[in-house]
């Protein structure tokens, strides 16, 4: 298959980097896949990951000459599918792959906050889309409710991540920050933004002992705020900001807990690292998470869900650290919930099976999706 997906956002997050993991993943199977964007911010570092990308922005509903311009591109490149990766641009996207004759257009929603309210929305995805694919349970019945939107339109599909590969010998994060091997160490791998609530994430661990130390890796506009936050609270000390990281393997080894205080995801690929590398987690209820970490098969939970609040956070925490039993049959359920459902080679699989025109429900049927692509082509 041919497959060209358009991402209309301006930052490298969660879901451009989901999205080009894909991509990279559907091209190292054989599948020629092409990238558009809005900007390099997206464009530069999916080419890093072998991603062949272009520039050819979409701006708001009203720049109907954008969803020409991307018509006559997709014309021009003739994909399979057209894969439709940012919630806001489904409308202008969808329209430029019905002008340009695209055989199926599949758009992939990554946020609980993303539903079809208004009509535009509702219309987009009833007239302009083939299939919708959301990352969490959670977030499908307000696709479900479409007329029209049976199984056959709709599919859970969750993120994936490949288990990262440590790069430094164990413990050199601690050591490098100055933390004991044997102090109790909490943290996070996040953007510093509003949506993430790290000042959360501070407030909790300001109600934690003066001997639990905090790693936070990732850099965003709020970082001095943060850093302010953590000194007016008297907790700079042991809190540790480290700026982005490429070694997060390493900086998931130095901890015991990871700790995620979002208002609002999709299905993180922060977390789903922190499972395969086996890092217990404590989370509020964000889209996704209560999936992710409810009991396998062995009623072990490979994390804690907990309330918004700053108190609740810092319970789940201590209900973690200071168990070490606990703590340790956690790890072993985080890897294995990982490797179960969150396997690289199990999303593609599921994946393939949507772009080429079938269900990519984990549970629908064993047919490989090289199968379905072949039949298609003949």
């Amino acid at each position: 298959m041919f497959i060209v997906a358009h991402n209309g956002a301006r930052i490298w997050g969660g879901a451009e980097r989901a999205l080009a993991r894909l991509l990279a993943g559907l091209q190292q199977r054989g599948h020629r896949v092409l990238l558009l964007c809005n900007d390099p911010v997206v464009a530069g570092p999916a080419r890093a990951l072998g991603v062949p990308a272009e520039i050819l922005p979409l701006g708001g509903d009203a720049s109907v000459h954008h969803a020409l311009r991307l018509a006559r591109r997709l014309a021009e490149l003739r994909p399979d599918a057209l894969l439709v990766g940012m919630f806001k641009k489904v409308w202008l996207a969808g329209l430029a792959g019905r002008l340009a004759g695209v055989p199926r257009i599949v758009a992939r929603v990554g946020m609980e906050t993303d539903v079809p309210r208004n009509l535009k929305y509702r219309l987009a995805f009833r007239r302009l889309v083939d299939h919708v694919v959301v990352v969490a349970e959670r977030l499908q019945p307000a696709y479900a409710a479409l007329p029209g939107y049976d199984a056959g339109r709709l599919s859970v599909i969750p993120n994936a991540v490949h288990p990262p590969a440590p790069r430094l010998p164990p413990g050199a994060v601690r050591a490098s920050l100055g933390i004991g091997p044997d102090a109790p160490c909490v943290g996070v791998v996040a953007r510093l933004v509003t949506q993430k609530r790290l000042d959360r994430l501070l407030d909790a661990v300001a109600q934690l002992g003066e001997e639990v130390q905090c790693i936070i890796a990732g850099d965003g506009a709020l970082r001095g705020a943060l850093q302010a936050q953590a000194a007016t609270l008297g907790i700079a000390a042991r809190v540790h900001f480290l700026g982005e990281r490429t070694d997060v393997a390493d900086v998931l080894g130095a901890l015991d807990v990871f700790v995620m205080t979002s208002d609002r995801e999709g299905m993180s690929n922060a977390m789903l690292e922190a499972l395969a590398a086996e890092v217990p987690v404590v989370c509020t209820p964000a889209s996704g998470t209560d999936e992710a970490l409810r009991c396998g098969d062995d009623w072990i939970a490979p994390g804690v869900v907990v309330d918004f609040g700053a108190a609740a956070v810092a319970e789940g925490i201590r209900g973690v650290l200071e168990d070490a039993g606990r703590r340790q049959a956690m790890a072993a359920a985080a890897g294995r919930r990982a490797r179960e459902l969150f396997s690289f080679p199990r999303m593609l699989d599921a994946w393939e099976r949507v772009l080429a025109g079938g269900s990519g429900d984990f549970e629908a049927g064993e047919a490989s999706a090289r199968e379905l692509a072949g039949a298609q082509a003949e």
